[in-house]
């Protein structure tokens, strides 16, 4: 006869069961440790990632500047050249007035910078509406001195010494950027510093080369937004978002210019500051006819920048609501309309403002209102206006879009 077996007693089950309890609690501890581990190699090495990043962007935005600015000075024809051999332009301190009339004076002044330092010299002063210097016993000044050899010169007061003042004035405001936005003002000053150097160093020196400049500004205006946007805000999804907002309010700018320049016949080669050019000798037809677009995008793309990094910005911060694709567009369109409401109204006064002195000598002539309807000034600030305006409204509804699509059903990354 075949025995059963005997069955477990309740004391052992217990125990087994315990047993098996402790053995599941101590793998799951185990489990959970080694997955708290992973994310917290995965946490660190996405910090480290982000510090490398910026690193890397900071270093190498930094050997950018150095080499555009080794490009600019480097330029035949360029900042800091002086195309008359023996003519200079150095500080001098007045020493006394020798003798003054109307319109002219003529005064003793030493002359404290360049090849004839330390130098006194009769200087003439010749005094313009437009361009009045008047000079007092102890002021720095800066002179126009040509050297003619055997102890021949001749001199006259170019203009009063404002570099050291101008110096002061851009540290001063740095200092404010940096005190008030703190590390973001550090930033801010970086961003700034770079399209300073972008403009002055390398756009300007590289059309006097004879680069296309209409393709090459927009070039530059592309880079100086992405540059400025990520030293500022850093390498989120919000940066993404404003730099694209930004390049489609240039492409809109484009067009716009494109058609009211057609339809006003503003060529670019109507602007006041045509002729000083062909004078110098800047002759090409095409480049000349590209600048007037050229200065219009360089003024107008800070204010494109501004309304494409605030509709951004606010998309993100409703996205903490994880809010559908519909809802959130809407969400921020509403957000955006007033921002567009007040960086319109900011940037044709701005542009106005730069023409408002003309317009103050329309009135004391009292052109008839046709014929100054119909002026070439007048179609030029139109354009100015309007195309830069319209760049600028349309950026804030193609971020919004790009923004909510983005940023649909998710919240934004804190900070």
């Amino acid at each position: 006869m075949r025995r059963g077996r005997k069955p477990l007693n309740y004391a052992t089950t217990k125990y087994l069961y315990n047993l098996a309890k402790k053995i599941t609690q101590i793998l799951q501890k185990f489990d959970l440790f080694f997955m708290m581990g992973l994310y917290d190699v995965y946490v660190k090495g996405l910090v480290a990632l982000q510090r490398w990043l910026k690193v890397g962007f900071f270093g190498s935005t930094a050997v950018l500047m150095i080499l555009m600015v080794w490009f600019g000075m480097s330029t035949e024809i360029g900042l800091g050249r002086n195309p008359l051999p023996g003519s200079e332009f150095p500080r001098a301190r007045v020493l006394e007035f020798l003798d003054g009339g109307t319109g002219m004076q003529t005064l003793l002044a030493e002359i404290l910078t360049g090849e004839h330092r330390g130098r006194a010299v009769e200087v003439r002063n010749i005094i313009f509406i437009d361009a009045a210097v008047n000079p007092r016993v102890g002021q720095t000044m800066i002179i126009h001195f040509d050297y003619h050899g055997g102890g021949s010169y001749s001199a006259h007061v170019h203009s009063y010494a404002r570099d050291f003042a101008i110096y002061i004035i851009a540290a001063l405001f740095l200092a404010l950027l940096v005190l008030t936005g703190g590390k973001s003002g550090v930033r801010s000053a970086y961003g700034l510093v770079f399209t300073f150097v972008t403009l002055l160093f390398f756009l300007i020196p590289a059309i006097m080369r004879g680069a296309p400049p209409a393709a090459l500004t927009v070039f530059v205006a592309m880079a100086v937004t992405a540059v400025s946007l990520i030293a500022i805000m850093g390498f989120e999804k919000k940066t993404l978002v404003s730099i694209i907002g930004t390049m489609v309010g240039i492409g809109f700018y484009c067009l716009f210019y494109a058609v009211i320049a057609a339809a006003l016949r503003v060529s670019g080669g109507n602007i006041p500051e045509m002729n000083q050019l062909v004078g110098l000798g800047f002759t090409d037809p095409v480049n000349l006819t590209q600048l007037l677009f050229c200065g219009i995008l360089i003024a107008s793309l800070g204010a494109i920048m501004d309304t494409s990094v605030s509709v951004a910005s606010a998309t993100a911060e409703l996205s903490n609501a994880k809010l559908s694709f519909n809802e959130l567009f809407k969400s921020s369109m509403r957000m955006a309309r007033d921002c567009i409401g007040s960086s319109a109204n900011t940037l044709i006064l701005a542009f106005t403002g730069t023409f408002f002195v003309t317009l103050i000598m329309f009135q004391v002539l009292e052109l008839n209102y046709t014929m100054l309807i119909n002026r070439i000034d007048i179609a030029i600030e139109v354009l100015r206006a309007i195309a830069a305006s319209a760049g600028m409204i349309l950026s804030a509804p193609a971020t919004a879009l790009l923004g909510s699509y983005m940023y649909k059903g998710e919240p934004a990354k804190a900070g």
